[in-house]
Protein backbone atom coordinates (compact mmCIF):
# COMPACT_ATOMS: atom_id res chain seq x y z
CA UNK A 1 0.00 0.00 0.00
CA UNK A 2 1.17 3.77 -0.81
CA UNK A 3 1.80 5.86 2.13
CA UNK A 4 -1.18 8.02 1.08
CA UNK A 5 -3.46 4.75 0.90
CA UNK A 6 -2.49 4.07 4.49
CA UNK A 7 -3.11 7.63 5.77
CA UNK A 8 -6.54 8.13 3.86
CA UNK A 9 -10.18 7.23 3.18
CA UNK A 10 -12.14 8.51 0.43
CA UNK A 11 -15.31 9.85 1.01
CA UNK A 12 -17.08 6.54 0.29
CA UNK A 13 -14.79 4.30 2.26
CA UNK A 14 -14.75 6.57 5.65
CA UNK A 15 -18.64 6.31 5.62
CA UNK A 16 -18.89 2.80 4.80
CA UNK A 17 -16.53 2.39 7.70
CA UNK A 18 -18.00 4.26 9.98
CA UNK A 19 -21.32 2.81 8.67
CA UNK A 20 -22.92 6.38 7.75
CA UNK A 21 -24.54 8.44 5.20
CA UNK A 22 -22.26 10.75 3.08
CA UNK A 23 -24.00 13.80 4.54
CA UNK A 24 -23.42 12.66 7.97
CA UNK A 25 -19.40 12.15 7.19
CA UNK A 26 -19.56 16.14 5.47
CA UNK A 27 -21.41 16.47 9.19
CA UNK A 28 -18.55 15.04 11.37
CA UNK A 29 -16.13 16.97 8.77
CA UNK A 30 -17.39 20.23 9.71
CA UNK A 31 -17.60 19.81 13.31
CA UNK A 32 -13.69 19.24 13.08
CA UNK A 33 -14.23 15.77 14.16
CA UNK A 34 -12.11 14.34 11.33
CA UNK A 35 -9.76 16.52 9.00
CA UNK A 36 -10.47 16.35 5.31
CA UNK A 37 -8.32 18.25 2.60
CA UNK A 38 -8.31 18.20 -1.15
CA UNK A 39 -7.31 15.21 -3.52
CA UNK A 40 -4.48 16.07 -5.76
CA UNK A 41 -5.37 16.73 -9.42
CA UNK A 42 -8.79 16.28 -8.55
CA UNK A 43 -12.17 18.21 -6.95
CA UNK A 44 -12.49 15.37 -4.58
CA UNK A 45 -11.35 15.17 -1.23
CA UNK A 46 -10.04 12.60 1.15
CA UNK A 47 -10.30 11.58 5.28
CA UNK A 48 -7.55 11.22 7.89
CA UNK A 49 -8.17 7.50 8.26
CA UNK A 50 -7.22 7.94 11.77
CA UNK A 51 -9.47 10.86 12.64
CA UNK A 52 -12.16 8.01 11.32
CA UNK A 53 -10.77 4.91 13.15
CA UNK A 54 -10.68 7.25 16.29
CA UNK A 55 -14.18 8.50 15.75
CA UNK A 56 -15.20 4.90 15.60
CA UNK A 57 -13.80 3.29 18.31
CA UNK A 58 -15.79 6.57 20.35
CA UNK A 59 -18.90 5.94 18.54
CA UNK A 60 -19.47 1.66 19.31
CA UNK A 61 -18.31 2.61 22.84
CA UNK A 62 -21.28 2.53 25.34
CA UNK A 63 -22.08 5.59 27.83
CA UNK A 64 -22.16 4.38 31.39
CA UNK A 65 -19.77 1.75 30.90
CA UNK A 66 -16.79 1.81 33.06
CA UNK A 67 -13.48 3.28 30.74
CA UNK A 68 -10.36 1.32 30.83
CA UNK A 69 -8.81 2.64 27.47
CA UNK A 70 -7.56 5.59 25.89
CA UNK A 71 -9.97 5.96 23.35
CA UNK A 72 -12.60 5.11 26.07
CA UNK A 73 -11.03 8.16 27.75
CA UNK A 74 -11.50 10.18 24.86
CA UNK A 75 -15.24 8.97 24.23
CA UNK A 76 -15.99 10.47 28.04
CA UNK A 77 -14.37 13.71 27.73
CA UNK A 78 -15.83 14.15 23.67
CA UNK A 79 -19.08 12.40 23.65
CA UNK A 80 -21.10 13.30 27.04
CA UNK A 81 -20.09 10.75 29.94
CA UNK A 82 -21.34 12.69 32.87
CA UNK A 83 -18.00 14.23 34.79
CA UNK A 84 -19.78 16.26 37.76
CA UNK A 85 -23.32 17.24 38.96
CA UNK A 86 -24.95 20.95 38.28
CA UNK A 87 -28.35 21.86 38.69
CA UNK A 88 -28.45 24.68 36.38
CA UNK A 89 -29.39 22.97 32.48
CA UNK A 90 -30.56 19.60 31.89
CA UNK A 91 -30.81 18.47 27.96
CA UNK A 92 -32.95 15.44 27.75
CA UNK A 93 -35.87 14.46 25.28
CA UNK A 94 -34.77 16.56 22.36
CA UNK A 95 -35.14 19.71 24.65
CA UNK A 96 -33.15 22.21 26.79
CA UNK A 97 -34.51 23.16 30.68
CA UNK A 98 -33.11 26.32 32.54
CA UNK A 99 -33.27 25.38 36.21
CA UNK A 100 -36.26 22.49 34.91
CA UNK A 101 -38.06 24.97 32.76
CA UNK A 102 -38.13 24.45 28.95
CA UNK A 103 -35.30 27.74 27.14
CA UNK A 104 -37.87 27.71 24.19
CA UNK A 105 -40.98 28.83 26.35
CA UNK A 106 -38.59 30.88 28.28
CA UNK A 107 -37.43 32.70 25.24
CA UNK A 108 -41.42 33.76 24.33
CA UNK A 109 -41.19 36.57 26.96
CA UNK A 110 -37.75 36.16 28.99
CA UNK A 111 -34.68 38.52 28.82
CA UNK A 112 -31.26 37.85 29.06
CA UNK A 113 -31.70 39.59 32.80
CA UNK A 114 -34.30 37.34 33.94
CA UNK A 115 -32.99 34.37 32.76
CA UNK A 116 -29.15 35.43 34.19
CA UNK A 117 -31.23 35.64 37.56
CA UNK A 118 -32.54 32.19 36.87
CA UNK A 119 -29.55 30.40 36.03
CA UNK A 120 -27.74 32.12 39.05
CA UNK A 121 -30.36 30.62 41.47
CA UNK A 122 -30.59 34.33 42.51
CA UNK A 123 -34.62 35.67 43.45
CA UNK A 124 -34.22 38.61 43.71
CA UNK A 125 -33.61 40.99 40.94
CA UNK A 126 -29.51 41.91 41.27
CA UNK A 127 -29.82 44.32 37.94
CA UNK A 128 -30.51 47.76 39.92
CA UNK A 129 -29.50 50.77 37.89
CA UNK A 130 -26.22 51.40 40.58
CA UNK A 131 -24.55 48.11 39.82
CA UNK A 132 -22.35 48.99 37.03
CA UNK A 133 -18.37 48.38 36.11
CA UNK A 134 -15.86 50.28 36.72
CA UNK A 135 -14.90 53.09 34.25
CA UNK A 136 -11.87 52.67 32.14
CA UNK A 137 -10.19 53.37 29.17
CA UNK A 138 -12.28 51.16 25.72
CA UNK A 139 -9.91 48.46 24.40
CA UNK A 140 -9.20 49.38 20.76
CA UNK A 141 -11.98 49.56 18.30
CA UNK A 142 -10.60 47.78 15.67
CA UNK A 143 -10.66 44.68 17.91
CA UNK A 144 -13.39 41.89 17.11
CA UNK A 145 -15.36 42.14 19.37
CA UNK A 146 -14.71 39.30 21.61
CA UNK A 147 -11.09 39.68 21.88
CA UNK A 148 -12.47 43.33 22.98
CA UNK A 149 -14.09 42.00 25.99
CA UNK A 150 -11.15 39.51 27.02
CA UNK A 151 -9.20 42.61 26.75
CA UNK A 152 -11.61 44.36 28.94
CA UNK A 153 -12.40 41.94 31.41
CA UNK A 154 -8.99 41.80 33.42
CA UNK A 155 -9.01 45.60 33.64
CA UNK A 156 -12.37 45.95 35.10
CA UNK A 157 -11.43 43.14 37.06
CA UNK A 158 -8.71 45.02 38.43
CA UNK A 159 -10.73 48.15 39.17
CA UNK A 160 -13.50 46.38 40.93
CA UNK A 161 -13.56 47.07 44.38
CA UNK A 162 -16.04 44.72 45.15
CA UNK A 163 -14.65 42.03 43.34
CA UNK A 164 -14.01 39.60 46.70
CA UNK A 165 -17.58 39.82 47.78
CA UNK A 166 -18.31 36.06 47.72
CA UNK A 167 -21.81 36.43 49.75
CA UNK A 168 -24.78 35.25 47.13
CA UNK A 169 -25.76 39.54 46.72
CA UNK A 170 -22.02 40.28 46.13
CA UNK A 171 -21.68 36.93 43.28
CA UNK A 172 -24.78 38.35 41.75
CA UNK A 173 -23.63 42.05 41.88
CA UNK A 174 -20.82 41.04 40.40
CA UNK A 175 -22.47 38.67 37.90
CA UNK A 176 -24.68 41.85 36.97
CA UNK A 177 -21.31 44.07 36.19
CA UNK A 178 -19.49 41.56 33.82
CA UNK A 179 -22.86 40.87 31.70
CA UNK A 180 -23.18 45.06 31.14
CA UNK A 181 -19.49 45.20 30.53
CA UNK A 182 -19.50 42.66 27.81
CA UNK A 183 -22.92 43.91 26.41
CA UNK A 184 -21.66 47.17 25.89
CA UNK A 185 -17.67 46.30 25.37
CA UNK A 186 -19.23 44.17 22.69
CA UNK A 187 -21.67 47.24 21.64
CA UNK A 188 -19.07 50.02 21.73
CA UNK A 189 -20.91 51.91 23.98
CA UNK A 190 -20.29 52.87 27.75
CA UNK A 191 -22.19 50.31 30.44
CA UNK A 192 -25.39 51.22 31.27
CA UNK A 193 -28.46 49.39 32.82
CA UNK A 194 -30.37 49.48 30.15
CA UNK A 195 -31.84 45.88 28.89
CA UNK A 196 -29.28 43.87 27.77
CA UNK A 197 -30.93 43.53 24.42
CA UNK A 198 -31.79 46.99 24.06
CA UNK A 199 -27.87 47.45 24.32
CA UNK A 200 -27.29 45.92 20.96
CA UNK A 201 -30.35 46.77 19.29
CA UNK A 202 -29.74 50.55 19.55
CA UNK A 203 -25.92 49.86 18.76
CA UNK A 204 -26.88 48.28 15.93
CA UNK A 205 -29.38 50.79 14.79
CA UNK A 206 -32.83 48.49 14.39
CA UNK A 207 -36.27 49.01 15.36
CA UNK A 208 -37.93 47.03 18.60
CA UNK A 209 -38.67 43.80 16.09
CA UNK A 210 -34.79 43.11 15.73
CA UNK A 211 -34.88 43.94 19.25
CA UNK A 212 -37.30 41.16 20.31
CA UNK A 213 -35.20 38.65 17.64
CA UNK A 214 -32.03 39.99 19.63
CA UNK A 215 -33.71 39.34 22.82
CA UNK A 216 -34.97 36.12 21.96
CA UNK A 217 -31.25 34.59 20.74
CA UNK A 218 -29.49 35.73 23.75
CA UNK A 219 -31.82 33.96 25.99
CA UNK A 220 -31.49 30.71 23.55
CA UNK A 221 -27.63 31.22 24.02
CA UNK A 222 -27.68 31.29 27.73
CA UNK A 223 -26.39 28.11 28.77
CA UNK A 224 -25.82 24.64 27.00
CA UNK A 225 -24.89 22.33 29.92
CA UNK A 226 -21.33 21.40 30.22
CA UNK A 227 -19.81 22.91 26.98
CA UNK A 228 -16.10 23.34 26.74
CA UNK A 229 -16.24 26.78 27.79
CA UNK A 230 -18.82 26.22 30.65
CA UNK A 231 -16.41 23.09 31.67
CA UNK A 232 -13.58 25.96 31.48
CA UNK A 233 -14.97 28.11 32.98
CA UNK A 234 -15.72 25.58 35.69
CA UNK A 235 -12.32 24.60 36.06
CA UNK A 236 -11.03 27.68 36.66
CA UNK A 237 -13.62 29.17 39.36
CA UNK A 238 -12.65 25.86 41.25
CA UNK A 239 -8.41 26.61 40.73
CA UNK A 240 -9.93 29.51 43.20
CA UNK A 241 -10.24 32.48 40.21
CA UNK A 242 -12.98 35.12 40.70
CA UNK A 243 -15.77 35.51 38.52
CA UNK A 244 -13.65 37.65 35.63
CA UNK A 245 -10.93 35.02 35.87
CA UNK A 246 -13.99 32.51 35.03
CA UNK A 247 -15.67 34.51 32.76
CA UNK A 248 -12.40 34.92 30.46
CA UNK A 249 -11.20 31.67 30.54
CA UNK A 250 -15.28 30.38 29.45
CA UNK A 251 -14.62 33.22 26.08
CA UNK A 252 -11.51 32.29 25.26
CA UNK A 253 -12.95 28.60 24.73
CA UNK A 254 -15.98 29.79 23.59
CA UNK A 255 -14.40 31.75 20.28
CA UNK A 256 -12.49 28.73 19.04
CA UNK A 257 -12.89 27.59 16.22
CA UNK A 258 -14.70 24.19 17.39
CA UNK A 259 -17.23 26.13 19.70
CA UNK A 260 -18.66 29.22 19.06
CA UNK A 261 -16.25 30.38 16.57
CA UNK A 262 -17.33 28.46 14.02
CA UNK A 263 -20.47 30.98 13.61
CA UNK A 264 -18.16 32.54 11.48
CA UNK A 265 -18.19 29.94 8.93
CA UNK A 266 -21.75 29.67 8.76
CA UNK A 267 -22.21 33.35 8.56
CA UNK A 268 -19.51 32.89 5.05
CA UNK A 269 -21.74 29.62 4.05
CA UNK A 270 -24.85 31.85 4.36
CA UNK A 271 -23.05 34.81 2.71
CA UNK A 272 -21.55 32.40 -0.39
CA UNK A 273 -25.08 31.10 -0.95
CA UNK A 274 -26.43 34.25 -0.60
CA UNK A 275 -24.56 35.55 -4.04
CA UNK A 276 -25.59 32.41 -5.99
CA UNK A 277 -28.70 32.29 -8.30
CA UNK A 278 -29.94 29.24 -6.91
CA UNK A 279 -29.11 28.64 -3.38
CA UNK A 280 -30.75 25.32 -3.60
CA UNK A 281 -27.68 23.91 -6.47
CA UNK A 282 -25.25 26.02 -4.04
CA UNK A 283 -26.46 23.36 -1.49
CA UNK A 284 -26.14 20.50 -3.73
CA UNK A 285 -23.29 20.82 -5.56
CA UNK A 286 -20.98 21.89 -2.16
CA UNK A 287 -22.08 18.23 -0.92
CA UNK A 288 -20.73 16.62 -4.61
CA UNK A 289 -17.69 18.75 -3.52
CA UNK A 290 -18.07 16.81 -0.59
CA UNK A 291 -17.85 20.65 1.16
CA UNK A 292 -18.03 20.98 4.90
CA UNK A 293 -21.82 22.58 5.87
CA UNK A 294 -21.62 24.27 9.43
CA UNK A 295 -24.19 24.90 11.37
CA UNK A 296 -25.84 21.63 10.56
CA UNK A 297 -26.56 18.71 12.78
CA UNK A 298 -26.18 17.88 16.95
CA UNK A 299 -25.41 14.43 18.29
CA UNK A 300 -27.42 16.06 21.58
CA UNK A 301 -30.51 16.97 18.74
CA UNK A 302 -31.24 13.83 16.66
CA UNK A 303 -34.17 15.32 16.00
CA UNK A 304 -33.41 18.86 15.30
CA UNK A 305 -31.89 21.55 17.67
CA UNK A 306 -34.76 23.35 19.37
CA UNK A 307 -33.20 26.55 19.41
CA UNK A 308 -32.79 26.88 16.14
CA UNK A 309 -36.80 25.73 15.84
CA UNK A 310 -37.29 28.87 17.98
CA UNK A 311 -35.47 30.92 16.00
CA UNK A 312 -36.04 29.99 12.41
CA UNK A 313 -39.79 30.15 13.76
CA UNK A 314 -39.58 33.74 14.52
CA UNK A 315 -37.54 34.77 12.11
CA UNK A 316 -40.71 33.46 9.47
CA UNK A 317 -43.25 35.29 12.04
CA UNK A 318 -41.65 38.38 11.57
CA UNK A 319 -39.83 38.17 8.56
CA UNK A 320 -41.07 35.87 6.59
CA UNK A 321 -41.28 37.48 3.53
CA UNK A 322 -37.90 38.64 3.27
CA UNK A 323 -35.46 37.69 0.26
CA UNK A 324 -32.54 37.02 3.02
CA UNK A 325 -35.20 34.29 5.28
CA UNK A 326 -36.10 33.00 2.31
CA UNK A 327 -33.20 32.07 0.94
CA UNK A 328 -31.79 30.98 4.53
CA UNK A 329 -34.90 28.55 4.46
CA UNK A 330 -33.70 27.34 1.30
CA UNK A 331 -30.17 26.49 2.32
CA UNK A 332 -32.46 24.01 5.49
CA UNK A 333 -34.79 22.65 3.22
CA UNK A 334 -32.01 21.59 1.02
CA UNK A 335 -30.21 20.18 3.76
CA UNK A 336 -33.17 18.24 4.87
CA UNK A 337 -34.37 16.86 1.49
CA UNK A 338 -30.74 16.01 0.16
CA UNK A 339 -28.96 15.04 3.15
CA UNK A 340 -31.47 14.49 5.87
CA UNK A 341 -30.02 16.84 8.28
CA UNK A 342 -31.72 19.80 10.52
CA UNK A 343 -29.84 23.04 11.46
CA UNK A 344 -28.33 23.41 14.41
CA UNK A 345 -28.06 27.12 16.50
CA UNK A 346 -25.10 28.05 14.61
CA UNK A 347 -27.00 28.42 11.18
CA UNK A 348 -29.73 29.94 13.35
CA UNK A 349 -27.72 32.29 14.46
CA UNK A 350 -26.29 33.09 11.07
CA UNK A 351 -29.56 33.41 9.26
CA UNK A 352 -30.63 35.86 12.42
CA UNK A 353 -28.11 37.87 11.09
CA UNK A 354 -28.90 38.11 7.64
CA UNK A 355 -32.67 38.19 7.70
CA UNK A 356 -32.34 40.97 9.94
CA UNK A 357 -29.37 42.62 8.60
CA UNK A 358 -27.47 42.62 11.04
CA UNK A 359 -23.32 43.52 11.19
CA UNK A 360 -21.12 40.93 10.48
CA UNK A 361 -19.94 38.83 13.12
CA UNK A 362 -22.87 39.14 14.88
CA UNK A 363 -23.69 35.78 15.42
CA UNK A 364 -20.84 35.36 17.66
CA UNK A 365 -21.70 38.56 19.21
CA UNK A 366 -24.98 37.13 20.12
CA UNK A 367 -24.00 33.79 21.27
CA UNK A 368 -21.10 35.55 23.90
CA UNK A 369 -23.09 37.58 25.52
CA UNK A 370 -26.00 35.47 25.85
CA UNK A 371 -23.13 32.53 26.80
CA UNK A 372 -22.21 35.17 29.53
CA UNK A 373 -25.18 34.33 31.91
CA UNK A 374 -24.11 30.40 31.66
CA UNK A 375 -20.44 31.07 32.18
CA UNK A 376 -20.83 33.03 35.43
CA UNK A 377 -23.50 30.71 36.80
CA UNK A 378 -21.45 27.66 36.29
CA UNK A 379 -18.15 29.67 38.51
CA UNK A 380 -20.67 30.18 41.14
CA UNK A 381 -22.12 26.76 41.06
CA UNK A 382 -18.63 25.41 41.25
CA UNK A 383 -17.37 27.99 43.80
CA UNK A 384 -19.87 26.73 45.98
CA UNK A 385 -17.93 23.27 46.06
CA UNK A 386 -14.71 22.72 47.73
CA UNK A 387 -11.67 21.27 45.78
CA UNK A 388 -10.27 21.44 42.54
CA UNK A 389 -11.56 20.10 38.91
CA UNK A 390 -8.07 17.55 38.68
CA UNK A 391 -8.56 14.91 36.19
CA UNK A 392 -5.78 12.58 35.97
CA UNK A 393 -4.09 11.57 32.60
CA UNK A 394 -3.42 8.05 31.14
CA UNK A 395 0.22 8.38 30.12
CA UNK A 396 1.20 7.01 26.65
CA UNK A 397 4.83 8.47 26.10
CA UNK A 398 8.03 6.44 26.61
CA UNK A 399 8.23 4.05 29.81
CA UNK A 400 11.26 5.75 31.96
CA UNK A 401 14.48 3.98 32.78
Amino acid sequence: MTDDATLYLSAKEAAAELAVSLPTLYAYVSRDLIRSEPVPHSRARRYRAEDVRALKDRRTAKLGEAKTTLDETGYALNFGQPLLESAITLIADGKLYYRGSDATQLAEHGTLESIACLLWDFPQNPFQDDVLPPSFPAPPADLPPVDRCLAALPIAAVADTTLFNTTPEGLAATGVRILRLVAATIAGCEPSARPLHHVLRDAWGKDEITGEAIRTALVLCADHELNSSAFTARCTAAAGSTLYGAVMAGLAALQGSRHGGISRRTENLLRDLSETDDPAEGVRQRLRDQEPMPGFSHWLYPNGDPRAKKMMRFMAEQRGDSDAFARASTVIETMKSAAGIKPNVDLALAALGETFDLPRGAALSLFALGRTAGLIAHAIEQQMRPGLIRPRARYTGPTPP
